[in-house]
């Protein structure tokens, strides 16, 4: 019989993973171990009031839970460090965005929509925007190899083509 999900056990051991000799490997394959029976992992999350908990940040690791509820989509932003996603419940869409040479702005370059179960790591230069893509509430652990509220990033208007720093203003007006 497999082991029961538990949350602190999987934050303990993505921090010692982020520390480790291949944090890339170890910190993927951790999100995939725990997403991979999904309605185990959502029977045994806590009930999160907040969409967006940090469950731990140090200088090495960032370890979120996020929750995008039907119809809405965060703007497209940067993390300037590798992330992975965990998707446990419901279907989380990335849109992911390039250098656009012809207006100086960003263009939509690809789609991923990770359903339950499935894990995505993208890496420090990308650009994306996330949404969720089911008719119930998406919920899943993003882990931030760094730590994501310490440092500089930047949002992008895509329907302006302007670059904005991250700020909880520009994000809130920004994210539909």
């Amino acid at each position: 019989m497999a082991n029961a999900f538990n949350l602190d056990d999987l934050v303990t051991n993505l921090r010692t993973a982020a520390t480790g000799e291949n944090p890339r490997v170890t910190v993927k394959a951790l999100l995939e171990q725990a997403v991979a029976d999904p309605e185990a992992m959502q029977a045994a999350m806590p009930a999160f009031e907040e969409n967006d908990v940090i469950l731990h940040e140090d200088e090495t690791v960032s370890i979120w839970h996020c929750r995008f509820m039907p119809g809405h989509t965060v703007p497209a932003h940067d993390h300037q460090m590798l992330a992975t996603i965990g998707v446990y419940s419901g279907a989380e869409r990335n849109d992911f965005y390039e250098a656009d040479p012809e207006t100086g702005g960003i263009r939509k370059s690809n789609e991923v929509v990770l359903s339950a179960g499935n894990v995505l790591q993208i890496g420090p230069s990308a650009i994306h925007a996330v949404g969720c893509a089911s008719k119930t509430p998406c919920m899943g652990i993003h882990v931030y190899l760094g730590a994501l509220t310490q440092i500089d990033r930047s949002l992008f208007d895509t329907d302006k083509g302007e670059k904005l720093p991250f700020s909880d203003e520009n994000y809130q007006r920004m994210t539909r």
